[in-house]
């Protein structure tokens, strides 16, 4: 049996019998070549190794061994106590002996418990202490492994832009090394980073160049969760077919791996296919053996992101209040983590799931919270940084593949190509920043489906016409718009024909109210319309105007089932101090009193009674 309380043998200057020493290192060996494939052999392996180090009192091998049942017990049982007293002796062995890349190596599969713990500060202290060890070393490989590490717990605690730079650092030092397994490891990890930030061609991309690279390699529980990361990756973006079958892949080969929470994390993918597919029983099946296995690996971020799906299935099963206790609990497991990427899908389902059941105080809740999340997530700052990063990327690793190529052919010709090649990539480069710039000046201002206003550019644009009607004493009214039922648009005719509802709704706006009007998309269904030196009698015709526009706006093209959509309209305006009152919340407010009044209306404070037709 594996010793669990036994204090550290001394050390002896006796020299150990050499071809017992050498049976040590072969059986540490071999239980490291087993890791990958199957972790319950290398186990015993590793326990055979640590029984012979004990009699031979040779420190060394005992501190590996105790390194490679350490590793197998991470990704085999449920607890983990007895996993960090083993690392924990390897790490003052090693300290003894001045290892420095035994305590590395130790070091870091500390921190691999502390991020499988949830307790992402302590792992990152740890991985950065092995990363200087490392980097004494001169061991790029190891280096390599400790950034990729650090990339993966940064990329948990949602920390995308900063993931992103360690790991693009961790595939530049493998490629350098040709390490096969540490380049597939980073590439995976990319993979994901851009998965979460919705950058889905390019993670297709990466995910198939690291499953290409890792089956060159023993290491068949990287397959299992590249597999499982490129199903779930190939199901957003509408591959159900190809999507199972790599799910399916995945599944097995965690299986016969053994690892807990790959499996867990396999089952939740292919959950979530079926449930894709309307198999909400089986989903349901899949995804309580998916919980299971998760919590008893102790992944809290997978155990949020598992509760999540069930929460769906149960209310896609027509269970709201089931599901609305799961996704509760995982929001609390979200934000203990300050899990953005989480805690905003969770906001998002509980909005829709409030307004369906008529709760619009807690559905606005939730989507202001989920809008937030966004907003830390898919920021302007962030979108900057991972741009950047991806460019200087793939600039660098196009000056990698010249410079290959001109080791291989002629010097002077090579010269020359490679020239032409510079200023080639110099102008691709500037017409790329210029392109960038534009990118960045229209996303700071446009909606990116409807082309119109997005919320920062009309709070900006709000402000500045208040300040404009004060000094010039000029009237200002304000309009919320909001599409009556428009979740049933989507559940009823898809997301797609949902978009482009928005997007004519948007242009009527647009078209129908004046040039120096503001109109814009303010966020889900509901759009603002600023009318400048407008009195609120004028707007409230003008509304009124527009909500007969879109009565009778025929959609039967989109659907032959969707003939017309009505809209719900609050307006607000003060001639005499605009910016004495908050005009947007103002016009919220009539808003939510023309939803409650029956919707396709408009209303505001000053009418005695709304202008409104029958829904």
């Amino acid at each position: 049996m594996l010793p669990s309380s036994a204090p550290i043998p001394p050390l002896t200057v006796a020299p150990a019998a050499p071809a017992s020493v050498a049976t040590v290192d072969a059986l540490n060996d071999q239980a490291a070549r087993l890791l990958g494939e199957d972790p319950h052999s290398a186990l015993v392996l590793a326990r055979e190794a640590e029984a012979l180090a004990l009699r031979l009192d040779y420190q060394r091998g005992l501190a590996c061994a105790y390194m490679r049942a350490a590793r197998c017990q991470f990704v085999l049982l449920d607890r983990h106590d007895g996993v960090i007293e083993l690392l924990q002796r390897a790490v003052a062995i090693y300290e003894l002996l001045g290892d420095l890349s035994g305590q590395a190596e130790a070091l870091n599969l500390v921190a691999n418990v502390h991020a499988c713990r949830n307790d992402g500060e302590q792992a990152l202290a740890v991985y950065h202490r092995g990363l200087a060890l490392r980097r004494q070393l001169g061991d790029v490989v190891g280096e390599a492994g400790s950034l990729n590490n650090i990339g993966s717990v940064l990329r948990e605690m949602g920390q995308f832009a900063d993931a992103l730079k360690y790991l693009l650092m961790s595939l530049e030092l493998a490629e350098s090394a040709h390490d096969t397994r540490a380049t597939a490891y980073a590439m995976s990890n990319i993979g994901g980073v851009l998965a979460e930030l919705d950058d889905r061609a390019r993670a297709v991309e990466y995910h198939l160049r690291a499953l290409t690279l890792v089956r060159q390699t023993p290491d068949r529980a990287l397959e299992g969760s590249t597999l499982t990361s490129l199903g779930r990756l190939l199901m957003r973006s509408g591959q159900l077919p190809e999507a199972m079958r790599h799910l399916e892949r995945a599944l097995d080969i965690t299986r016969r791996v053994g690892h807990l929470a790959d499996t867990g994390l396999a089952l939740l993918g292919l959950g979530l296919a079926h449930q894709h597919e309307g198999a909400y029983d089986r989903a349901e099946r899949l995804l309580l053996e998916a919980l299971t296995l998760i919590r008893r690996s102790h992944r809290r971020g997978a155990e949020a992101e598992v509760l999540l799906a069930l929460g769906r299935n149960r209310w896609l099963s027509g269970a709201a209040s089931p599901a609305v206790d799961l996704l509760s609990q995982a929001l609390k497991l979200a934000e203990v983590l300050r899990a953005d990427h989480i805690s905003g899908k969770l906001h998002e389902l509980l909005s829709q799931i409030h307004e369906q059941q008529g709760h619009a105080a807690a559905a606005l809740r939730h989507f202001k919270e989920f809008y937030a999340c966004q907003q830390r997530i898919h920021g302007q700052e962030t979108q900057r940084r991972v741009r950047g990063l991806l460019g200087r990327a793939e600039l660098e690793r196009a000056h990698l593949q010249v410079e290959h190529e001109r080791k291989r052919g002629d010097e002077l010709a090579l010269a020359l190509g490679l020239a032409r090649e510079s200023e080639r990539q110099k102008q691709e480069l500037l017409a790329q920043l210029s392109q960038q710039a534009d990118m960045l000046r229209q996303l700071a201002r446009e909606d990116g489906l409807t082309g119109l206003a997005n919320r920062r550019w009309l709070d900006a644009q709000l402000d500045r016409e208040r300040e404009r009607a004060r000094r010039y004493r000029h009237g200002l009214s304000v309009a919320m718009v909001d599409i009556d039922h428009f979740k049933s648009v989507n559940d009823r005719f898809s997301h797609r024909v949902g978009d482009e509802v928005l997007r004519r709704v948007g242009r009527l706006l647009r078209d129908t109210c004046r040039s120096g009007d503001i109109v814009g998309r303010y966020g889900g269904e509901e759009f603002v319309v600023v009318l400048v030196e407008t009195p609120l009698t004028a707007a409230i015709a003008v509304c009124e105007k527009l909500r007969q526009r879109i009565a009778d706006l025929d959609l039967s093209d989109l659907h032959p089932d969707l003939k017309h959509i009505t809209v719900s309209i609050g307006v607000a305006g003060d001639a005499e101090d605009p910016v004495a009152h908050n005009l947007l919340n103002d016009a919220d407010a009539q808003l939510y009193a023309a939803k409650q009044g029956g919707r396709n209306q408009v209303r505001s404070a000053g009418l005695s009674a709304p202008q409104s037709a029958s829904a």
